[in-house]
């Protein structure tokens, strides 16, 4: 491509494999910003030994404002799927939010991912996010008789849906999956992930929720080039506070992803008593410009604090909902 077609958006030629070159939001069509700003939460299953009425503060507060889903993750420290099962049915009991159960190859193999479904169902889930998964320390291949990959876990639920059609009536089960702004760190190119996506999108699944981002550009470039290659499903941009300096290495260290020096200076500059309130203005930035050029909705890792939660939402500007 020359320069000259570089800048004329009237003979650009654009693929699944052809790069933008630039992101220019100017450029792009006006974005439509919804009337309704979709709102979902993440959380964890709380240890064994959880403080109950702590919890009821984190469902109390997740449940103002009206959340579409709430997503439960799994943990070690409440006994992985067992715990994360237990707090679906939790929250079924207590509130009236639709839950999403995090669910990962690397859970057990295909028998056993075929019971875990099944239970989670069970516990009220509706909808599943099919995840590959982290392998453990020292792992560096899926386990003989695992699934390999998210692809063919989505493929595995649609199965199971289509046999049991009768337990849904004439509903179905919500397929979420994982889309990567900032990249995969496994995948070769950025193309590798939209083709990626474009596969899980035939299987089945309804939307996706972004990993960890830490520039706005990040996801609305990712986004341009998704619609451009043909993905329609909803790409939901994941908000993760970043509420200090260690905070902001651990999640680069984890996602595998360069932390921008100005983020670091910017909360360094605050000092230990003012990067909490600099970090959630940065955050609410980032959610902000998102969600002006049409995101449509966030989903907010909570880390089950419903004071961090509360303070982000107030600055981003979204407060709790009267549900009629």
């Amino acid at each position: 491509m020359n320069t000259t077609a570089a800048h004329d958006s009237t003979k650009r030629r654009f693929s699944a494999s052809a790069p933008l070159d630039t992101f220019d939001p100017a450029e792009a069509h006006q974005p439509h910003v919804p009337a309704r700003t979709s709102l979902s939460f993440e959380v964890m299953p709380p240890r064994h030994d959880a403080d109950e009425a702590k919890i009821e503060e984190l469902l109390a507060t997740l449940e103002s404002y009206n959340p579409d889903y709430i997503s439960v993750t799994s943990s070690r420290n409440s006994g992985w799927l067992e715990g994360t099962a237990e707090f679906i049915a939790k929250i079924s009991a207590r509130t009236r939010i639709p839950t999403l159960a995090h669910l990962a190859c690397t859970a057990g193999n295909r028998d056993e991912l075929i019971g875990w479904i099944n239970r989670l169902m069970d516990s009220g889930v509706r909808g599943l996010l099919a995840l590959r998964g982290d392998y453990a320390e020292g792992q560096t291949a899926m386990l003989e008789g695992h699934l390999p990959h998210a692809t063919d876990l989505i493929s595995l639920i649609r199965s199971m849906e289509n046999e049991q059609r009768a337990r849904f009536g004439a509903g179905r089960l919500a397929i979420g999956v994982a889309a990567y702004p900032s990249g995969h760190e496994e995948s070769a190119s950025r193309d590798e992930d939209i083709d990626v996506l474009l596969a899980k999108q035939r299987l089945g699944a309804d939307f996706a929720i972004t990993q960890l981002f830490f520039d706005a550009e990040d996801y609305l470039r990712f986004a341009e080039r998704a619609r451009l290659a043909g993905v329609r499903i909803p790409l939901i941009p994941g908000i993760m506070p970043m509420t200090s300096v260690a905070r902001l290495r651990r999640m680069g260290q984890l996602s595998g992803l360069n932390v921008p020096d100005r983020l670091i200076r910017r909360l360094e500059t605050a000092g230990p008593e003012g990067e909490y309130q600099t970090g959630l203005d940065l955050t609410a930035e980032l959610a902000q410009t998102i969600l002006a050029a049409g995101a449509g909705g966030m989903h907010v890792y909570t880390f089950n604090r419903p004071d961090t939660t509360t303070e982000l939402l107030d600055r981003i500007g979204i407060s709790p909902r009267t549900i009629a």
